[in-house]
């Protein structure tokens, strides 16, 4: 997989381990929406990043599959790890008591 001018931010190979069987995942991060469901899905580019996935997958036998995650900055999940600043931070409030 290359990097120059690509949609792939990087890749690596987990391992996922159960108790009747084992599988060799490749892992592919993408600077791309890889669901329509995300904003700024290009079915186009999408299909791009999957082509290579299945090239790479095709030359290497012993994966088993792959996984291709989006960590494009379009996606509102950076808000789980960071609070905007305009965010005021929750405060505690007491256990509610059964009557």
């Amino acid at each position: 997989m290359t990097t120059g001018k690509c949609l792939i931010k990087s890749a690596w190979i987990a391992v996922e381990v159960g108790k009747e069987r084992t599988e060799r995942v490749l892992v592919v991060e993408t600077y791309i929406a890889v669901s329509p469901l995300e904003r700024n899905f290009d079915s186009g580019r999408y299909a791009k990043v999957v082509e290579e996935v299945q090239r790479v997958l095709g030359e290497n036998p012993s994966i088993d599959r792959a996984s291709i995650l989006s960590m494009h900055r379009d996606t509102e999940c950076l808000s789980l790890f960071k609070a905007s600043p305009t965010q005021a931070t929750p405060t505690k409030s007491a256990p509610a008591r059964a009557a």
